[in-house]
């Protein structure tokens, strides 16, 4: 009986498949018509980076603003940029050309504007009211570095705090110098024989817009009457001011201090605060003052049905 070998048969079918597939190769590519190569033209000069969108929060924020109306958020950052958030997914990005850092951001509630300080010491008016947000005026102050802006809502006066203690009142219309300026020492005349340091907080009184707050860094408040162009009180503590806040009725306001502390006062008890709370510090025994403990940077004078928060 012959034998029967499969691997010769494995061989013979490969060898056949091969032979199958190099035909059908020489039909479709005949010799001679051979593919052409392509050519390579594209070049590194051809493409070029650009920024398409942002997202996330801002690269080191420094200061923050609300419009409550149009429900607008402004973010300034250490770098000069300025962020503009409005409903989801609607955002904008500006840039100060100078690139210094934005020390405060406030609104003009409601109309589309927004003013900058920076810590060049510029001023610029931003018009809102277009595709792309652009600076209107810029005012900038060469003699007087500039430490806090308040703009009392639909006020055309802007009040520009410096750290020499005086405060510059800007029109907003036109962007200029008003000339009225509430200079340091007439602030505070007898209260302290020292300079009270630069001006870290001015708002106005909510219940008469004529009544301005203003807090200097050494401790010292001052409640300024702007028709009369003098104090109607001085309030003065020992421990450096971080911030200052009123009560919605007018009538009281708050402060922050550098050690811990917060003091409450009576508008028109200047003596001493009617009352002086550390929050964050350990409460010794025997009515002993607290130990100091980290400030607080930033505080709001709110009411609830449990009381002040």
């Amino acid at each position: 009986m012959r034998k029967f070998n499969i691997r010769k048969v494995l061989d013979g079918l490969t060898a056949s498949s091969s032979s199958a597939s190099q035909q059908q190769q020489q039909q479709q590519h005949p010799p001679g018509n051979r593919e052409p190569e392509i050519q390579e033209t594209l070049q590194s000069e051809h493409f070029q980076l650009c920024k398409t969108v942002r997202h996330g929060f801002p690269y080191q924020p420094s200061a923050l603003a609300f419009d409550p109306v149009q429900k607008i958020l402004a973010v300034g950052t250490q770098t000069g940029a300025l962020r503009l958030f409005g409903r989801p997914g609607v955002e904008c990005y500006c840039q100060h050309d100078s690139g210094a850092a934005v020390i405060q951001l406030q609104f003009l509630i409601n109309e589309g504007a927004l003013v900058s300080a920076l810590a060049d010491d510029t001023l610029h008016l931003w018009n809102l009211r277009q595709k792309r947000p652009a600076i209107l005026h810029s005012l900038k102050f060469c003699r007087e570095r500039v430490t806090f802006c308040h703009l009392p809502f639909q006020s055309k006066w802007l009040y520009v705090g410096t750290e020499r203690g005086n405060i510059h009142i800007v029109n907003v219309e036109s962007f200029t110098l008003s000339g009225y300026v509430i200079m340091w020492n007439k602030a505070i005349e007898l209260s302290s024989k020292s300079h009270p340091g630069p001006v870290v907080h001015i708002s106005d009184n909510p219940m008469d817009e004529g009544k301005l707050l203003i807090g200097f860094e050494s401790g010292t408040v001052v409640l300024w009457d702007l028709k009369s162009k003098k104090a109607d009180y001085r309030y003065t503590y020992d421990e450096a001011i971080h911030s200052v806040a009123w009560h919605h009725e007018g009538k009281q306001f708050i402060c922050s201090h550098s050690d811990g502390t917060l003091t409450i006062w009576n508008v028109r008890s200047p003596a001493k605060p009617v009352q002086t709370i550390t929050p964050h510090g350990k409460q010794l025994k025997d009515g002993k003052k607290p130990e100091p403990c980290k400030p607080i940077l930033k505080v709001e004078f709110k009411t609830t049905r449990s009381g002040l928060c």
